[in-house]
């Protein structure tokens, strides 16, 4: 059976190992049966004698005890035969070998029966196998053509077994003894006891001559079956245990903690221990366990409709690429033939363009915001160049950037939210989402880290060290009409030039100096309106010194795209989002947290249940309305990965004595 390759190219390949495994044990099993040879003098003498002297003797008729007993001798060689081939088996494992070890004790089969068969296990993990692409996974490490390989060499096997008893058809008796002796050849539960069961004990002559004319075959196909059923059940083992690896540990796509593909290869002997002990306790529910591996982010399996949806679209042929926009822009009202394969390009993907031709009219405007809205750009109904460029991206690039977005949430530290109320922000959406009880209840616009070079003067680097970071925290405490204390950057980069251009800016602004005991300056900023934080701020402990927060400018929340922040995350609600937060775990009202805004009073609300914040970087997704959405991929970190440069370096040492003016 194959699941995933065409087996016709290596059909030939499978059928000529099998005759030479059969043409080995043939060896085996006749130096086995025959006494040992003679010196080359008395071979050659005995060649001349034995043709007259054995064509006037009768064939002599083993007993059925001689007959048990020979098959008990060859049934333990091929166990003999089978434990050789694990050892090989473990030793070209490489990585593997360790978990293998454990998880492969002789004469055990894990996805296989003795009958050839795939048990339940077996047919659950090559359905999951059978669907890495749909999850995003990359096939390149689970060796699919070799699993196809094993499967038909088997097949090969068994079918050489068949013919062996289909040759006895003249005695069905003999044959349903020959079937057994091969069952317990190659390991299956079966005995002396059941041979005679089968019939053995009641075979006269032309049967026991039938058998035993038969048995060298029997041994030859049965044993050749015994080594073909390991060699499967280690190779559907190994892919097993690469499933969870890519599920549990390995980091193939993140920016920063990636894992390069030999030190996946090398997880196995790593995690040997945890591993093994996960494939112990899925046997008879592996399919199960192992689709619990994947993430239970809400996201997840709305993108695996998503991933559905366009590969068909990339089955049907996607769509053609655009001409070229000669003018500056294209709007309603406008006849161009450009505007018509526009139309047919936006129809391809699903959208309601219309049938108005070559004339740029009201559907078309339509779908165009629709299509700049699922695609993070301004949705005013205009055709620019930056809308044809999304548009000209192939349905194959879509389908890969979903895949991605799959693997993304498989190496999230929010991948499995665990908590019933958690918030979610997507920088590639520069989105936040409040989750309860896996579904979304609100969702705010937010204004990530820019992508600008700069200095962090107390670490003394140079880079793009703006960036909103990926992780995750918990929320801890709520303060309401905040002081703002900005970082010595900050205050070097930003407030000391402004200060030395109008003398009355701290004033006007709210900003405060004030001596420490150690004789540090601190500079802070009062609430008010002014304040950089606006009248809340969401905080949690992390090394990043990240947080949630207002902003007095609101302008910036209306554009498509918002990276415009040192680091921090700026919602577009906040009021909203702090009534939601403090009126679920303090029962707070609106009207209170409105006073305290007015007050201009900082005040401190510590949350009785911490809430988790989960940010992260996945530029697909699936919106409201069940369409697939695609993000920008604003800090570079999908192209990083398309084009193999992970980890991605932000920045690096600064040696220059001032920052002052960059």
């Amino acid at each position: 059976m194959s699941i995933l390759v065409n087996p016709s190219n290596w059909r030939l390949l499978a059928a000529l190992t099998v005759l030479t495994v059969l043409t080995v044990l043939t060896t085996a099993c006749d130096s086995a049966r025959e006494p040992k040879p003679k010196p080359a003098a008395a071979e050659a003498e005995a060649i001349e004698e034995v043709p007259s002297a054995a064509a006037n003797q009768p064939e002599k008729v083993p007993t059925w005890a001689e007959v048990t007993a020979r098959v008990a001798e060859q049934a333990k060689l091929a166990q003999a035969a089978e434990l050789a081939a694990l050892a090989r088996e473990l030793k070209a494992a490489g990585a593997d070998g360790k978990a293998l070890k454990a998880l492969s004790p002789a004469s055990a089969l894990r996805f296989y029966d003795r009958n050839g068969q795939l048990n339940s296990d077996g047919a659950e993990l090559l359905a999951e196998l059978g669907q890495l692409d749909r999850h995003g996974m990359d096939r390149n490490g689970y060796r699919i053509k070799g699993i196809d390989e094993a499967t038909l060499a088997v097949n090969t096997a068994f079918a050489a077994e068949r013919q062996v008893w289909l040759g006895l058809d003249r005695q069905p008796r003999a044959a349903l003894v020959a079937a057994q002796a091969a069952l317990w050849l190659r390991g299956g539960d079966s005995s002396a006891v059941d041979l005679a069961r089968a019939g053995g004990d009641q075979l006269g002559s032309a049967g026991l001559r039938a058998l035993d004319r038969a048995l060298p075959q029997v041994v030859l196909t049965a044993t050749a079956s015994r080594l073909a059923l390991l060699h499967a059940d280690v190779e559907l083992t190994r892919a097993a245990l690469r499933y969870v690896i890519d599920c549990d540990h390995a980091l193939p796509t993140h920016p920063f903690k990636y894992t390069p593909p030999g030190d996946v290869k090398r997880f196995s002997d790593k995690h040997a221990d945890a591993l093994t002990k996960f494939l112990d306790g899925a046997k008879g529910r592996m399919g199960a366990e192992l689709r619990a591996k994947q993430p239970t982010h809400p996201q997840y399996p709305l993108l695996l409709g998503a991933y559905a949806t366009y590969k068909e679209l990339v089955d049907a042929g996607g769509w053609q690429p655009l001409p070229k926009l000669a003018a500056k822009q294209l709007k309603k009202g406008e006849t161009n033939p450009l505007v018509g394969a526009i139309r047919t390009r936006l129809t391809a993907e699903g959208y309601s363009a219309g049938d108005g031709g070559d004339l740029f009219d009201e559907p078309l405007e339509t779908a165009i915001k629709d299509f700049a809205g699922r695609h993070q750009l301004d949705q005013d109904g205009i055709v620019t160049k930056t809308v044809l460029n999304e548009m000209d991206v192939p349905a194959e690039k879509r389908l890969r950037q979903i895949q991605l977005a799959l693997q993304r949430y498989r190496e999230s530290e929010g991948r499995d939210p665990g908590d019933d109320f958690y918030i979610f922000v997507n920088i590639a959406f520069q989105k936040l989402w409040v989750f309860d009880k896996g579904a979304p209840i609100d969702k705010h616009r937010v204004i990530v880290g820019n992508n600008d070079i700069d200095v962090d003067q107390l670490t003394a680097m140079k880079g793009k060290i703006n960036r909103t970071k990926m992780f995750s925290h918990k929320m801890t405490r709520v303060i309401i009409a905040p002081k703002w204390f900005p970082t010595s950057r900050v205050v070097e980069l930003e407030l000391q030039p402004k200060l030395a251009k109008d003398p009355s800016f701290m004033e006007k602004e709210g900003y405060v100096r004030e001596m420490q005991a150690d004789g540090t300056e601190v500079w802070f900023q009062k609430a008010g309106k002014s304040n950089l934080l606006g009248d809340v701020k969401f905080q949690g402990p992390n090394k990043f010194n990240i947080y949630l927060h207002d902003t007095p400018f609101r302008a910036l929340f209306s554009k498509a795209r918002r990276p415009f922040s040192h680091g921090c995350v700026r919602v577009d609600k906040p009021v909203d989002l702090a009534e939601l937060v403090l009126g679920r775990d303090r029962g707070m009202s609106a009207r209170e947290i409105k006073d305290i805004i007015k007050e201009r009073q900082e005040k401190e609300v510590k949350l009785k249940t911490p809430i988790a914040v989960h940010i992260d970087y996945v530029s697909a997704g699936v919106d409201e309305e069940g369409r697939a959405v695609f993000g920008y991929d604003i800090y570079g970190y999908d192209q990083a990965y398309y084009d193999g440069v992970l980890p991605v370096e932000e920045a690096k040492e600064y040696k220059a004595g001032s920052t002052r003016g960059l």
